[in-house]
């Protein structure tokens, strides 16, 4: 890839700020996601908000607010074209995405997400996600992980809330197959000399209490979306010291009745990437 120019930024707040929600079937969360937007202090956004066939009163509620909405049906849904598409009909300078079950914790997130961007010390910014009062131990653990700023992966970003300026979508679009869109997408932004940044203070509520099932489906379609993955025996070191580092924070924080789902939560991941791996020198070999 092109090493990509860094876009220009005005140290100013900007003018008008497009922000892009996705939504299937979000209640009761997508209800407080727009009532806290409409008490940002940055009020100069418009909202718009691809549905891909909710059925449990989110449509509705979003007509409520009279936000933009576009219907497409599930089968039409796939994450980086319907952010493309969305993008490229909202025409903004500045970008915002943030998911309909992503419910701001303050009446300034929206503020402090842009700040990293027009104070030019990022060109795309995301939010701090704290889980859900009812998240699973295991869950809220690996958010307390993934968004700490002093152990983050450097190159970890989320477009559950996040932020950029056009012109650097404009250089890197986001890739229209597979899942782990906004990973793949980060990634091909920094390697080409983009900054992201995370916002620690802009906050929001978001997680997710998957079943097993639905875990290793979610982390198989990740892993066939990268080009590189850790090898198996990598992967099973890797899988054996987070579940010891689990073990002792379940430990430290006087929870041993979740070691067991824990632990299974853990091996189901990895078994996924795995089968991930697997699949792709698959169709790499043929």
């Amino acid at each position: 890839m092109k090493k990509t120019k860094t876009p220009s930024i005005e140290s100013s707040m900007p003018s008008a700020v497009a922000i892009i929600m996705r939504s299937k079937n979000e209640m009761p969360h997508v209800r407080r996601a727009l009532a806290m937007l409409t008490q940002q202090t940055f009020r100069e956004f418009k909202l718009y908000a691809i549905d891909s066939g909710s059925t449990d009163g989110t449509l509705e509620s979003l007509r409520k607010h009279g936000v933009d909405v576009v219907q497409i049906t599930p089968e039409e849904y796939v994450p980086g074209r319907v952010l493309n598409d969305a993008i490229a009909r909202a025409k903004h300078q500045i970008i915002v995405l943030l998911n309909a079950d992503a419910v701001p914790l303050s009446h300034d997130w929206l503020e402090k997400l842009l700040l990293p961007i027009t104070e030019n010390r990022a060109d795309a910014a995301f939010s701090k996600q704290i889980a859900r009062p009812d998240a699973h131990f295991i869950v809220a653990y690996d958010y307390e992980r993934a968004y700490n700023s002093n152990k983050a992966d450097p190159c970890f970003f989320s477009a559950v809330a996040c932020a950029f300026r056009r012109e650097l979508w404009e250089m890197v679009r986001f890739r229209e197959h597979g899942y782990a869109e906004d990973a793949a997408w980060a990634a091909e932004c920094a390697t080409g000399g983009a900054r992201l940044q995370l916002a620690e203070d802009s906050t929001v509520e978001h997680s997710h209490n998957y079943t097993l099932t639905a875990l290793s489906q979610k982390r198989l379609r990740q892993a066939l979306t990268f080009d590189q993955a850790p090898s198996a025996g990598r992967q099973t070191w890797r899988c054996v010291r987070e579940i010891v580092r689990d073990l002792l924070h379940a430990g430290a924080k006087l929870k041993p009745h979740t070691i067991p789902y824990n632990i299974a939560y853990r091996i189901t991941i990895h078994r996924a990437l795995q089968r991930g791996l697997k699949e792709r020198r698959k169709e790499s070999a043929r």
